[in-house]
């Protein structure tokens, strides 16, 4: 099973780009693939349904209800820092289930 990542931002050009490049590279250090997208907050209503939100903390209050309750939402205080999205993405129950489950798949 594929995880489906949106990541959002403001716009949906520069931040949501960056972080998700930064997703890119943590999953190949770990050997794993992921359906990543970046986008801005008015099209993650439109687009098809993830299983993991990432973006700013401050624009939360901007993502449609409906989408938090099928995604979890793993809000980021600091966009720039890798190493701190690897922590966000450890302490998220959804990633690391879907990570068992690929390393699972493989042995």
């Amino acid at each position: 099973m594929t995880l489906k990542i949106n990541v959002v931002c403001t716009s949906g050009l520069g931040t949501s780009l960056m972080i998700r490049i930064h997703l890119e590279a943590l999953l190949r250090e770990q050997g794993l693939r992921a359906d990543i997208e970046h986008m801005d907050v008015a099209s993650l209503g439109l687009s098809p349904a993830a299983d993991l939100i990432v973006g700013a903390h401050h624009i939360a209050d901007s993502l449609p209800p409906r989408l938090l309750e099928q995604a979890e939402w793993i809000p980021l205080e600091n966009m720039t820092d890798r190493n701190y999205l690897r922590t966000k993405l450890l302490e998220s129950p959804r990633f690391l289930a879907w990570r068992e489950r690929e390393k699972g798949l493989r042995e």
